[in-house]
């Protein structure tokens, strides 16, 4: 019963796309780009707060506008890290998919 129960849970593999086809070309691009989206954007908008409130605390002088700054930069180099995240996780699906694994 759990060997039945494990084989159930995990995924099936998914075909390699069909790429014959402009409206097949275009869906598995469809797929491709909501691939890692939340990742992707999630780090966009960190980067640009990051950017925003590095830009806030120009000068420096201020205990509050140094930790405005360091949080600008670390908020830009997380932002970043989730970009490359989604990156990667996008790669590794679209090489999936074409050996059919």
């Amino acid at each position: 019963m759990l060997a039945a129960e494990q084989e159930s849970t995990t995924p099936m593999p998914l075909p390699p796309p069909d790429l014959s086809t402009p409206e097949a070309q275009a869906a598995y691009r469809a797929e491709l780009f909501r691939v890692a989206r939340p990742l992707r954007v999630i780090g966009l908008v960190f980067c640009i707060a990051g950017i925003l409130m590095m830009f806030e605390a120009q000068g420096w002088h201020s205990v509050v506008e140094r930790t405005f700054g360091l949080a600008g930069v670390i908020l830009v180099a997380i932002g970043c890290s989730l970009i490359v995240a989604g990156v990667i996780k996008r790669s590794l699906h679209h090489r999936k998919r074409m050996r059919g694994l």
